[in-house]
Formats: C-alpha cells, structure tokens, sequence
C-alpha cells in the first residue's frame, strides 16, 4: 500500500514535532531565546538609534541637495547627513549636560548642607541624652567577641568589593553594547537603500500575496512614529524654552536644569507635565516656599498655553488619536513598561486606530455597494 504524502503534510508533522519538542524542553528552550535575544539587543537598540537619527538625516541631505545640486556632489550627501546628525546629537547632549551639571552640583550642596544640620543635631541630642550615655558606659568593651565582630566587618568588605567588580562589569557591559549600537546603527544608515531592496526582494519572493498590505501597516506605523517624534520634540523644544526665559525674567533658581527637565518631561505624554513642574516645585520650595508657589502658577499657566495654543500648531492632529484613546495608551504604556512604555504606546495606538478605522471604511463602502 502506498502513501502518499504532500509537502503540506509533512510541513504539519514538522510543526507538529518542532512544538511538541519545545513544549517538553521549554526551559531550555526558553533560555536559548532568552540567550538569543540578549545577544541581539545591541542591533535592536541600533536600530531604534538608526530610525531616530534617520529623522535628522533625511533634512540634512534635503539641505544639503539644495546647497550643491550638481551631480558630482551628490554621492557626498550620506556622509554629510550622518556626520551633521550624529554631531547635531553630541551638541545637545554636550548642551543640556553644560546646562545641568552645574546647577545640579549647586542643588546638592544646598541638599546636603541642611542634611548636616539635621545630622548635627542628632549627634547633639545623642551625647546631651542620658540614656545614652548609660547605655554606653555599660556597654563590656573587654568581653567583646573580636573574632565574630571582624568576620562581619570582613564579610561587609567582601559583599562591598563584589559590588564595586559586578557594578563595574556591567558598566564596561553596557558601554560595549553601547558601542556596538551607535555603529550597526551608522552602518544601517548608509546602506539604508540596499538594505530596503533586498528586503523587497525578500517579500517579493515569499510572500508576495501579502505584499502589499503588509507594507501599507509598515508605511502606516512609520508615519505614525515619525509624525509624534518629530511633533513632541519640537513641542518639548518650545516648552523648555518658554519655562528657562520665564524662570529668568521671574529671576527662579535652577532655571536652565528645570528648563531642561520641563523638556524631557513633555516628551511624556499626559503624566510628563506633572512630573515635570512637581520636580521643579520641590527643587525651588528648598530655596524659597514663595517662589515655589510663584513657579506652580507660572508652570500651570505656561502648560495650559501649550496645550491650546503651542501644540495643535506644532503637532496638530498628525497623530489622529483622540484623547480618550491617549489616556488608555499612556496606561497600558506605563503599566507594561513605565515611561517608555508611554511613549511608544501612544503612537502604537494612533497606527492601529488609523488601521482599524480604514478597514470599517473599506467594509461599509463594500456593504453599500
């Protein structure tokens, strides 16, 4: 008797087998991939550094197309976006840490000064107290077990120094991922056209029924991504802005660090402007309570022109998510990821929205006719 079996059943028995085979070595299984995907991480974070960066250079090599439009400078214009983006980076990096770093050390030194006042009075209230003193006095300094006493003091060393090698390993770890990132990430930049064809190729040859629905959901998340990364930083540029020249002519303290914190707070949807104005209220009410108070006014004021007036200029309805939607994506967001989780949730929603919406269009409009 023969049997005959096709190429589809035998790719069910293989499924079949391949699940079967990680269901009963699923903890091995789960740490090949747990192995796989920490082997990975440092191309997935260069990629994410890649489609940030590639924001800058397409207006770089836009800008640089109308400074020298002839056809022999063209095969330059790669190397002026990446080497103009990536310096763009530095340059801000270098800025807000100028900005910072200096009010930062001023805040702690205020910090500490009232701290070694409290500790001050600890101390005083502990040698004037008479308890203490007798507690003290009977206290047997000659019976006291030397060896037990040394061999914690030895294992608090031990603990310490096994602190400081792994703290530092994984400094030299993260830093050497670092590295690799920013370079995979330069590398997918300049051959960012030969990698889109050959990945057209790919889909062309395996899966060309789903083609082209497949890129429409690529070409719709990248609008929805690109549209609120340029659309907040630019309102977050503003906001930071706005809130270091008012804390000035209001003659605040740690103006450019809250400036600088008022920024990175706005790129966080709903949840960022109340971050960021209750840093800045503690960090001034340490100096003056009066000018915190005169801050919370001028930060409330300053955010609710942004909301009406700075950001559906700046941003608009690019994004196409209502509020509600918003508000639901900065919850799941911060509950699955905390703040990172809210700002990537928010676009994702904007995408699946617009996604969802066009395919109750398309059925409707297919009803009616």
């Amino acid at each position: 008797m023969n049997l005959h079996i096709d190429r589809r059943h035998l790719s069910l028995i293989l499924a079949l087998f391949l699940l079967y085979l990680a269901i009963t070595y699923w903890k091995t299984v789960a740490k090949f991939i747990q192995t796989i995907c920490s082997a990975a991480m440092p191309l997935v974070i260069g990629c994410v550094i890649a489609y940030i960066v590639n924001l800058l250079l397409r207006q770089y090599e836009h800008l640089y197309l109308r400074i020298f439009p002839q056809p022999r400078a063209r095969r330059f214009k790669r190397v002026f976006g990446i080497v103009f983006s990536y310096l763009s980076i530095i340059v801000i990096v270098a800025l807000v840490i100028r900005l910072v770093i200096p009010e930062l050390v001023s805040c702690i030194r205020l910090l500490f000064s009232s701290h070694s006042q409290s500790v001050n009075k600890i101390v005083s209230f502990v040698q004037q107290n008479g308890l203490f003193k007798n507690v003290w006095k009977h206290l047997d300094l000659e019976h006291l077990d030397w060896q037990k006493t040394s061999k914690l003091l030895g294992f608090g060393v031990g603990g310490t120094m096994k602190k400081i090698v792994a703290t530092a390993s994984s400094v030299v770890t993260t830093t050497t991922k670092a590295v690799i990132a920013i370079f995979f990430s330069i590398y997918l930049l300049i051959y960012k056209e030969k990698l889109a064809r050959q990945f057209y190729q790919v889909m062309d040859t395996y899966f060309g029924k789903i083609k082209r629905p497949f890129m429409h959901i690529v070409k719709t998340f990248d609008e929805s991504y690109s549209s609120y990364i340029v659309g907040q930083c630019k309102d977050a540029a503003i906001l930071g802005v706005a809130c270091f020249v008012g804390m000035q002519v209001l003659r605040m303290p740690y103006a450019s660090m809250i400036g600088v914190v008022t920024f990175f707070g706005a790129l966080i949807p709903i949840v960022g402007a109340i971050l960021g104005a209750g840093i800045g209220v503690v960090l001034i009410f340490a100096v003056s309570p009066v000018k915190s108070l005169i801050f919370l006014i001028f930060i409330i004021v300053l955010q609710q022109s942004d909301n009406r007036i700075t950001y559906p200029l700046v941003v608009g309805k690019s994004i196409g998510l209502p509020s509600v939607w918003v508000f639901a994506a900065v919850i799941v967001g911060g509950g699955i990821s905390g703040i990172l989780g809210m700002m990537l949730t928010v676009p994702l929603f904007a995408a699946i929205y617009k996604l969802v919406a066009e395919d109750i269009g398309r059925r409707r409009l297919a009803k009616m006719e």
